[in-house]
């Protein structure tokens, strides 16, 4: 806006020379008034909802709060307006289904809820097969679990297809879930959340903040994930949720969780002829393994083909990448630890890691050679194939139920493992010996076992 101020001027009185002060008007800025942002106000609502959404529809703040009474499922596309207040009922679902989807684009000053429509009765879920956009939306009151075993559901489940890679399903900004009965959000059969998902924040959830697919786990946005059951976030560690295409995971404050119950097998492969799978962990990364659970960077064993998997760990001095039980009491051997089959790629790095607590009994051998005193290969860190050099530095091996290394190849090269490494608590051999090409090892009683 514009303001006057009064100028004297100072001009010339024609040819006499005199002078005289003019008033003379000029033009400056003023500070433009910005006006505070108006708050949400109470809609004329509630807006009751039917069972089945079929035609394209906005929910709008002014008729506002808008409420399911029961299951409702949305076939068309959905949105809410900011300042929108949406009610669930107990035990109730909202499902995204053919071509629905629902976009919640709140702002800081005009933010969404989504809630339960009765006191103390949480809603069951927001389920989805297709896009779901949040910002700025806070979800509570939901998570009701109902015959499903506890850590099955979750607030948001959002559910991809499992023969695509990881699908950005699941959008959020600026969004809070607190409350859940169980999970906070579960996303399953490869569902993720997109590439610009940031700034979530889940607490006070009964179970896990987060439950994926770990082929999905580079997708998990920056964000809060305390003051829940379990601060961890779930990978699913089931057998059609590998790591097939190279995918990081992140630094997310909380540790990571290798599958619950009889799932335990963190896998890192590529299908045979696709490109290469790598796991990159990024510094202060702790994953958790349950009872008997491993790490297979590339199952199976071969001292003759090319692995499809790699694993790139390098954590640093004061951060540190640890793989580690995830028992209440943690003991050696809880877990059988981290396993290269076949020829490990070139590209693989595990650099200043720490293994704690493997080395547990399996019923898988390897090429090494059997001495005196011992005849399994467990350890806490395998190779079922020869590396091409020692990429294993800076690492730490501690409270090993079995061998330290175990160095499981036919090869006549025997790469050495040792130098730089630190080994505490180790049963049986720092690193075990391999067998030459042939087959061939040394008489049990010479074979060497490093302590």
């Amino acid at each position: 806006m514009w303001m006057v101020r009064r100028s004297w001027l100072l001009v010339l009185a024609g040819c006499t020379g005199e002078t005289a002060l003019i008033d003379a008007p000029t033009l400056i800025d003023a500070p433009t008034q910005i006006d505070a942002p108006t708050p949400c106000v109470a809609g004329s609502g509630p807006t009751k909802h039917p069972g089945s959404i079929n035609a394209a529809e906005t929910w709008t703040a002014a008729t506002s709060p808008h409420v399911l009474t029961f299951d409702t499922t949305i076939y068309a596309p959905v949105t809410l307006e900011p300042c929108v207040e949406l009610r669930l009922p107990p035990s109730g679902t909202l499902t995204i289904r053919d071509a629905g989807t629902l976009t919640a684009l709140g702002t800081a000053a005009h933010p969404i809820h989504i809630t339960n429509d009765v006191a103390g009765k949480p809603f069951s879920r927001i389920a989805s097969v297709n896009p779901v956009r949040l910002a700025y939306v806070t979800i509570d009151g939901g998570g009701d679990r109902q015959n499903t075993n506890p850590g099955n559901a979750g607030m948001i489940d959002v559910q991809g297809d499992q023969a695509l890679p990881t699908q950005g399903l699941l959008h959020v900004d600026h969004v809070t879930l607190s409350g859940s009965a169980d999970n906070g959000v579960i996303l399953r059969n490869r569902a993720g959340f997109t590439p610009e998902s940031t700034a979530l924040t889940i607490t006070g959830s009964a179970q896990y903040p987060i439950a994926i697919w770990e082929a999905s786990v580079g997708s998990v946005p920056p964000g809060a994930y305390t003051g829940n059951g379990h601060d961890e976030i779930l990978l699913a560690a089931i057998n059609n949720s590998p790591i097939t295409i190279s995918t990081t995971m992140h630094d997310r404050g909380v540790p990571y969780r290798v599958g619950q119950q009889d799932s335990m097998e963190l896998r890192v492969v590529a299908g045979v002829g696709m490109p290469l799978a790598t796991l990159t962990i990024e510094p202060g990364v702790i994953v958790r393994f349950n009872k008997d659970g491993v790490m297979h960077v590339q199952p199976g064993s071969s001292y003759t083909e090319a692995a499809r998997g790699a694993l790139v760990a390098v954590g640093t001095e004061a951060k540190p990448i640890v793989f580690t039980s995830g028992t209440a009491a943690p003991a050696a051997g809880d877990w059988f630890g981290v396993w290269f089959g076949f020829i490990p790629d070139a590209s693989n790095q595990v650099d200043h890691v720490r293994v704690e607590y493997a080395g547990g009994p399996s019923v898988s051998g390897s090429n090494s050679c059997p001495g005196t005193g011992w005849t399994s290969s467990n350890a806490a860190i395998r190779l079922l194939g020869p590396p091409a050099g020692q990429f294993i530095t800076h690492t730490t091996i501690t409270s090993s139920a079995a061998h330290g290394i175990d160095r499981g190849w036919r090869a006549d090269t025997q790469t050495d493992f040792l130098p730089t490494n630190t080994f505490v608590g180790v049963t049986w051999c720092q690193e075990t010996y391999p067998k030459d090409h042939n087959g061939a090892c040394p008489p049990a009683d010479q074979v060497p076992c490093p302590k």
